[in-house]
């Protein structure tokens, strides 16, 4: 019974550990099947803006409609953050002392239009902050933040719209215009309150897009035709590049994910042969559309002076080009070809390369200090590597596709063949395809760390107590299968044997039990037979040292011991007479020897003859045992080796003769000996005769 309900119980905790396993496929495929037939969101294509604004170069923007009622802002495309950035109304005010002033139209449209947190009925204010995006660059300053409406898409074209979007509003000038975060990290305002989620999480969750990746462009003001910014989310445009079989796995850094590895970096021109500009060992930079410039090594910016005849401007920070430096640029045209690749993961590498009209920008005040639009060269000196960053200018000739959830992301060189229709491709989130996510979490949250370390510790304790119960159980029935064949031999081997009999257990040596280290204890007692039986007499000599000395007999209570006569016989008659010790010697002598006084015959009693009664014994009998022996006397015993006899040393004692056993006196076997003859006891030394000779 136990061990049916411990298997019941086994193949419950099995059938619940396979059940994830067994249902994960049924359920991919059935969104796969959903997916297949239409059910699932599509990419959301936003589209840009006709202007090309900025003071840092001109690029291309998109509108935002952000509180209620709604304020149009148009913003850059960040990469690298996870809010929406607006510029707050109090940044164009004519006279910033006064806020009750005018605004600066001017400044208003410079800036992408403002955003009033006061005109807005569901504006939640949250507090100021400080600017964290771009602070390894140095670029930092402060905002008041908060929750808002906010919704994509051009007038007319309105696209998704999202309650409780969090919302910046600032007036930095390092940040002139406002940004469209497309990552998806949540904010966290604090340690003690719920993360904020991105924008582009909650189109996901709210099934407004099929995954949460983004393909993007910054677009092209300098080619024959000009060629607009494009964005792409849940999907990407395969119009808009040439394709390759390189993927990049994201970097550790949660910072700094989109990360690649610069192999090569190649100057060209007409007038000069290619040049490598890789003047260090090869280095990593992070993609981020947030910013302008390419921040490169200090080494790689000097290998670009040497190579353009460029000047650094320590009040701005810029490669600030003066007339004829620009004209000499034009004519000699030159490109720079960057290699990317990244260690470890493989040995390919993509080629974008950016023509002299991709890096001929414009800065204008109040940009950097400057006080007059001034030409530049869009390098800046980077430190350390978190401040090598690849920003807008590299993404003109580029196109990136990043695939949040499965953490990678491609780098594309740009198509530029005119006239192609937008060819839009979604990506299908792992959620729906059944695929497993990327090993490594982008970012977790504490319960989420906290539900993950509980569930892999609840389930490693059961499959070490599963274990140890399998093996546990499996001993033991091992153990109970030997007992039981145990007792089955034995009941065979029982039942095939015959029924024991009862017999005497053989006769073994004295001498082989002590030695073999039986129990035994020594007893007083005749041999059974003659051979190697001592010589003994009244003179008490030393026995033979051949033969048995000590007769020993084994303790066995299954045994019955028997005890022969005593030597000495009773004094008391059947009259009532009292013998004489005399007497009682001649009585002894006439069992023990076969002598009889009176002429006699000597009649043992056998098996069939019940014991007699002695008869009495009379002084004549004692006469003539005194005149047989007549140098021996009762009180001048023989002397021994010259000494006479001690008193407890006058009469040998032998054993009295043991009881009858089943009616008949005992054999020589058992101890008791047999009458001898007279005339037997001259020829056999062994047996002498023991008598009282006076």
């Amino acid at each position: 019974m136990i061990r049916h309900r411990g298997d019941r119980t086994l193949f419950a905790l099995l059938v619940l550990l396979a059940l994830p396993a067994l249902l994960g496929p049924c359920v991919a495929s059935v969104l796969e099947a959903r997916g297949q037939n239409g059910s699932l969101p599509a990419p959301l294509s936003v589209a840009p803006n006709q202007n090309w604004e900025g003071i840092d170069g001109k690029w291309n923007t998109v509108s935002l409609r952000v509180g209620t009622p709604y304020q149009w802002v148009r913003v850059f495309v960040s990469t690298a953050s996870q809010q929406t950035w607006t510029i707050d109304q109090t940044a164009c005010l004519a006279n910033r002392s006064d806020p009750t002033s005018a605004l600066d139209s001017t400044c208003m449209e410079s800036r992408g239009r403002l955003f009033s947190t006061a005109n807005s009925t569901t504006w939640d204010e949250n507090g100021f902050f400080q600017l964290w995006t771009e602070k390894n660059l140095g670029l930092t300053g402060n905002g008041l933040f908060g929750w808002d409406t906010v919704g994509l898409g051009l007038p007319g074209e309105e696209g998704p719209t999202m309650l409780n979007t969090t919302v910046g509003t600032l007036i930095s000038p390092n940040f002139w215009l406002g940004h469209f975060g497309v990552n998806p990290k949540p904010t966290n305002f604090s340690a003690f309150t719920d993360a904020s989620p991105s924008y582009m999480t909650m189109l996901f969750d709210q099934k407004q897009i099929p995954s949460v990746s983004v393909g993007y462009t910054a677009g092209a003001q300098y080619h024959d035709a000009v060629v607009l910014s494009s964005l792409t989310l849940g999907g990407y445009d395969s119009s808009r590049f040439i394709p390759n079989d390189i993927t990049f796995e994201f970097a550790p850094d949660n910072e700094r994910d989109i990360v690649v590895g610069i192999v090569g970096i190649t100057a060209n021109s007409s007038t000069k042969p290619a040049t490598s500009l890789l003047k260090r060992d090869s280095f990593t930079m992070y993609i981020d559309s947030t910013v302008a410039e390419l921040w490169l090594p200090i080494e790689v910016c000097e290998a670009f002076e040497d190579a353009f005849g460029l000047s650094y401007d320590n009040d701005t920070g810029l490669y600030l080009l003066d007339d004829q430096t620009h004209q000499r640029l034009l004519a000699e045209n030159p490109s720079i070809t960057f290699s990317l690749g990244q260690k470890f993961t493989t040995n390919a590498t993509v080629d974008i390369t950016l023509p002299y009209a991709a890096l001929d920008l414009e800065a204008s005040p109040p940009y950097r200090g400057l006080e007059n639009a001034t030409k530049y060269f869009p390098i800046r000196r980077g430190e350390k590597e978190s401040q090598f960053v690849l920003g807008r200018t590299f993404l003109q000739e580029a196109y990136l596709l990043v695939d949040w959830e499965r953490q990678n992301f491609s780098v594309y060189e740009c198509s530029w063949v005119y006239g192609q229709e937008e060819n839009i491709v979604p990506i299908i989130s792992p959620v729906y395809t059944g695929e497993n996510k990327a090993s490594k979490p982008h970012h977790l949250t504490t319960g989420t760390i906290i539900g993950i370390a509980l569930g892999a510790g609840f389930g490693f304790a059961i499959t070490v107590c599963g274990i140890i119960w399998f093996f546990w159980r499996r001993r033991h029935k091992r153990k109970l299968a030997k007992v039981k064949a145990d007792y089955e031999a034995k009941a065979a081997a029982a039942a095939k044997e015959p029924p024991a009999e009862k017999r005497e257990d053989p006769p073994t040596s004295p001498t082989q039990d002590a030695e073999e280290g039986t129990k035994v204890f020594p007893k007083a007692e005749l041999p059974a037979d003659s051979v190697g039986r001592p010589e003994m007499s009244c003179d008490r000599k030393e026995a033979d040292p051949n033969s048995l000395s000590t007769l020993v007999e084994v303790d066995n209570t299954e045994r019955q011991v028997f005890e022969m006569l005593g030597d000495i016989p009773s004094t008391v008659e059947a009259g009532g007479r009292q013998l004489s010790e005399k007497e009682s010697m001649m009585v002894r002598e006439r069992i023990y020897n076969g002598v009889d006084p009176y002429g006699t015959p000597d009649v043992s009693p056998t098996a069939e003859d019940a014991p007699r009664r002695q008869a009495p014994v009379s002084p004549s009998e004692v006469a003539m045992v005194n005149r047989r022996l007549p140098d021996v006397s009762p009180t001048t015993p023989r002397a021994r080796d010259g000494a006479s006899l001690e008193a407890n040393d006058t009469f040998f004692q032998p054993p009295a003769p043991r009881a009858p056993r089943d009616g008949r006196y005992l054999e020589a076997e058992d101890t008791l000996l047999s009458p001898i003859s007279p005339l037997e006891g001259s020829a056999d030394t062994s047996r002498r005769r023991f008598s009282y000779e006076s």
